[in-house]
């Protein structure tokens, strides 16, 4: 087994100039500050008998050519997944890697005996666990200590000690040293996963231009409240877009639980970055950027706890949207760089990069419009309005269809539960963006990897 160093950078991994924010807060400057300047560009550069024509003024104009586009991305992943569901891709089922899982336990008690015992009943001819405690303060090491002293060898336990480099991806890039297996399967500390999940999700991996697969995402508590039933309802939407991307061979990205990845291409890429908050998302884009391919498996799917507090929900999703910022940004010149990228995932990251872009140039643009009505000059607040509409139907069509082919709803039970998802993603969403842009651009400090809360 190739020997991995500790934060190995690969040929297109970023390597970090300068510490701290400092280097993401002048990407994201630079590049807000450009397209301003390409706006300003237009306004002064067009002849007036152009800009006459524009149904609105430049920037809502550029604006709404960027919705106009997700829309054709929305009609494209549908028309690609009806068809995929028609004529289902053939899977061999000969390919049967040794495998080895991976679980990060930070504080799991409550959990990881329960995720354990039920991992041991998994029948996978050549498999391997590997429970890492992660600088744990409660009886994690306690548990995990005795499960792999009755197991016959089947769990090997790892320690980390306290002053150990924090994060899961440390602890993963631990395992991974000492592990041998040929696919690492990583889960999280509360993971349900039924019989047979891996006999039938690896099958996936037997593409030699296929790096890794990521499982579908079921909330296993939407009982517990009204915060976890929308989770459920936005992990369908989440299925459907994924299975979109997968489609059209577009980004499809890795969820950190329930992804089984290559040891050659991890190898690859020199591993888990451990310098980011978001390992999945990061490893994701380092992936499509080295020439790699990932797929989405829906009809293999694992299970997790859906946060049920505000306070731990808004932790949880303001990281998540940090990290996948941040790694955006890491990775900004790779993705546009020719050859890197075919033109599917190239479309398709340009269409999810809406997600982070599109929240601030809304709100941007109400302001200006709000001010220029103030000022009793003529506004374009009626195709505002129009932009934001057609926003919330992509949102929505997403949600809708999910809810529909993945959950299996009927009609109006999807509709209605479609109408307060949107409300539940555009009031989340735009707040933790908001407050992603805030701590990119203005904190000395980078946000730090965090538990997400589990009941058990």
């Amino acid at each position: 087994m190739k020997v991995l160093k500790k934060n190995k950078s690969h040929k297109l991994r970023i390597f970090n100039f300068w510490q701290g924010n400092n280097k993401d807060r002048f990407a994201l400057f630079g590049i807000i500050a450009g397209i301003w300047l390409l706006i300003k560009a237009l306004e002064e550069l067009l002849p007036n008998k152009y800009l006459d024509k524009l149904p609105s003024d430049v920037s809502l104009t550029l604006l709404g050519m960027m919705i106009m586009l997700m829309i054709f991305h929305a009609i494209f992943i549908f028309v690609a997944q009806y068809h995929r569901r028609r004529n289902p891709r053939e899977l061999s089922g000969t390919y049967k890697p040794s495998i080895d899982i991976f679980i990060s336990a930070h504080n799991e008690e409550t959990v990881i005996a329960s995720t354990l015992d039920r991992l041991m009943q998994l029948n996978y001819a050549d498999l391997q666990i590997y429970i890492i405690n992660d600088r744990s303060q409660d009886k994690t090491q306690e548990i995990i200590d005795t499960k792999a002293k009755n197991s016959n060898g089947k769990i090997i336990a790892i320690n980390r000690p306290q002053d150990a480099f924090p994060g899961k991806a440390a602890a993963l890039n631990d395992a991974l040293k000492v592990s041998a297996g040929e696919v690492i399967l990583v889960l999280d500390a509360d993971a349900v996963i039924e019989e047979g999940f891996i006999d039938n999700i690896v099958a996936y991996l037997d593409d030699p231009l296929v790096a890794a697969v990521q499982a579908q995402k079921v909330i296993s508590n939407p009982e517990a409240n009204l915060l976890a039933r929308q989770q459920l309802h936005e992990y369908a939407m989440d299925t459907y877009l994924q299975m979109g991307r997968d489609s059209i061979r577009g980004s499809v990205e890795l969820r950190g639980n329930g992804q089984l990845i290559k040891r050659e291409a991890l190898e690859d890429v020199g591993g888990w970055n451990e310098e980011t908050i978001t390992d999945d998302l990061d490893l994701s884009t380092c992936l499509h950027v080295n020439g790699w391919d990932i797929r989405f498996s829906p009809e293999n799917q694992v299970y997790e706890e859906a946060v049920t507090t505000l306070d731990g929900f808004i932790k949880q999703r303001r990281r998540w949207a940090e990290g996948s910022m941040r790694r955006y940004l890491n990775y900004f010149l790779q993705l546009l760089k020719p050859g890197n990228l075919t033109l599917n995932q190239i479309f398709d990251t340009l269409f999810f990069l809406g997600e982070f872009s599109i929240p601030l140039w809304l709100s941007l643009d109400v302001i200006y419009e709000v001010i220029r009505f103030a000022n009793g000059r003529e506004t374009y607040l009626t195709s505002l309005m129009y932009l934001s509409i057609c926003l919330t139907i992509i949102i929505g069509v997403s949600m809708f269809n999910g809810l529909r082919i993945y959950k299996e709803q009927k009609v109006f039970e999807a509709l209605g539960n479609t109408l307060v998802g949107i409300t539940y993603i555009l009031l989340s969403w735009n707040v933790v963006i908001m407050m992603t842009y805030r701590k990119i651009l203005f904190s000395r400090s980078v946000g730090t990897w965090a538990r997400s809360p589990k009941l058990g």
